[in-house]
């Protein structure tokens, strides 16, 4: 007599493969413990980058609405956006970010940093407007560096959210399906054995009382 186990392969109920299923399910519980625990710290770190996402989506917001503010109205002291526009017209628009690689438990998640080397410093016409309107542009930087990390938190809740749902997939199948599989065969196989045991002990007396009765058979001779 066989048994299906684990998509449909077949297992001879016989104490070698009871004491090898045994052993692979403790294994098997062994890595649910192991992936269990790696689910627990993803979602530590998960909470952890909420926490900074909101943290660093207020100053963004904070900061913002600050330079916003004193750069309007420092405009305005200075004449008004067309006395400026010579002057902010002649700033470049572009500057460079470093994207490097950080590990959050074996996940990888991009690393966003600004390069202030290759920002542009205000040219000598700036000296024309007031000195709010460089202090708003140094508050749009310390901004634009807290952006940075709200997109670096947010790629990385994105990536670690993704790597949740492939552990929790994986606890599932354990419980649901591979460890039960593992439970029900090796309950199977020692019911088998158990049945065989008894049908061995039985024969065994069947055959003491049979040799007890021709014994007493030749005595009588």
């Amino acid at each position: 007599m066989v048994t299906t186990f684990g998509g449909g392969s077949r297992v001879l109920p016989t104490k070698i493969n009871l004491i090898r299923l045994r052993r692979e399910l403790q294994g098997m519980k062994r890595i649910r413990k192991v992936i269990e625990e790696k689910r627990d710290v993803i979602l530590l770190y998960i909470r952890q980058l909420g926490d900074e996402y909101r943290r660093e989506y207020e100053k963004v917001s904070d900061t913002l609405n600050e330079a916003y503010q004193d750069f309007f109205k420092a405009l305005m002291s200075s004449g008004g956006l067309e006395a400026a526009k010579p002057v902010l017209d002649s700033l470049p628009q572009t500057g460079q970010v470093d994207v490097a690689t950080r590990i959050l438990f074996a996940v990888k998640t991009p690393a966003y940093r600004l390069l202030e080397e290759t920002l542009p410093p205000p040219p000598l016409a700036a000296a024309r407007l007031a000195p709010a309107v460089i202090i708003a542009r140094t508050k749009l930087l310390e901004a634009f560096k807290s952006l940075l990390k709200v997109v670096e938190a947010e790629a990385a809740i994105e990536k670690l959210l993704a790597e949740l749902k492939d552990t929790q997939r994986l606890l599932n199948a354990l419980d649901y399906n591979i460890i039960p599989s593992y439970e029900e065969n090796i309950k199977y196989i020692k019911l088998i054995l158990d049945d065989r045991l008894r049908e061995d002990i039985t024969r065994l007396k069947g055959l003491k009382r049979k040799l007890a009765r021709m014994r007493g058979a030749e005595g009588l001779a």
